[in-house]
């Protein structure tokens, strides 16, 4: 009975149809190839639409994989159902004893498919990564970072670990600035150069609403902790954005002589000043 299977899975695979896999194959390479770049087309055309167009590939993907998998195997092929469950239970054995992690990751990612905890385009934290999502894999999620670094997280991590989404699927996110200024300054005064510094930005998205707050921290010695926050355009802007307010007020604040005879000190960190939307 073995034998006579092992007989029926090696005859499927003559020459022609060895041939005819590898050009499924190709053409399955070549319409992923083409989607991506009509999809990153469209982005470079219309960037508003950024985020919703990049959610798209993912699923495409997915859909293509699995269409051409059931062509070969029930069009090309048409094994017989002996071989059908033979090759099922001998690849469901060898996955369950040698790749343990794989199906982990595969199986979270599943799930993050169905209830997904972030999109592609959103700016996250998971860990101690900061970037933006740039791939969902069945099996990995990709960050870019301000860095320029790509981070592969395994899914069956993430589904363990708390996230934070800065913007949750919109292409503006909340950024608070942190400047720390002397005690010399008039609060009134650093308030309103704060919000006018904000509002000229041209990173700075005026459909929702800038706030500057300030207070008082004793740190050796008395400073004003200066908070503004604003929605940037696009989350890529996030630290182009903190940048030009920053020294938009360290410019009004020179120009109006009120550094004068004090020190000066500003901190920011976008990474760490996020404040949810």
């Amino acid at each position: 009975m073995e034998d006579n299977i092992v007989q029926q899975f090696f005859s499927l695979f003559s020459f022609t149809t060895l041939l005819s896999i590898v050009g499924v194959i190709l053409a399955t390479w070549t319409l992923l190839f083409g989607t991506r770049w009509s999809i990153d087309t469209l982005v470079a055309y219309k960037p508003k639409y950024r985020i919703q167009l990049s959610q798209i590939f993912p699923a495409v993907r997915i859909m293509i994989w699995v269409i051409t998998i059931h062509y070969i195997v029930f069009i090309i092929l048409k094994p017989p159902q002996s071989i059908v469950y033979a090759s099922l239970g001998s690849l469901g054995l060898a996955l369950g004893l040698a790749s343990q992690d794989a199906i982990r990751n595969f199986v979270a990612g599943v799930m993050m498919a169905v209830a997904p905890r972030f999109k592609v385009g959103d700016m996250v934290q998971i860990g101690e990564h900061y970037g933006e999502v740039t791939s969902l894999d069945l099996s990995t999620t990709k960050l870019r970072t301000f860095d320029d670094n790509l981070i592969t997280v395994p899914n069956g991590d993430i589904l363990k670990m708390p996230i934070s989404n800065a913007n949750s699927g919109e292409l503006n996110e909340l950024v608070a600035i942190n400047l720390h200024l002397p005690v010399s300054i008039p609060v009134a005064k650093l308030k309103s150069i704060a919000l006018n510094a904000a509002k000229c930005s041209h990173y700075v998205y005026l459909k929702k609403p800038i706030t500057a707050t300030v207070f008082p921290v004793f740190d050796k010695a008395f400073y004003y902790n200066l908070t503004v926050k604003a929605y940037v355009l696009d989350v890529r802007l996030e630290r182009a954005m903190a940048t030009d307010i920053s020294e938009r007020v360290i410019e009004a604040l020179n120009e109006q002589a009120l550094f004068v005879g004090t020190s000066f000190e500003s901190k920011h960190n976008p990474e760490t000043m996020l404040v949810k939307s």
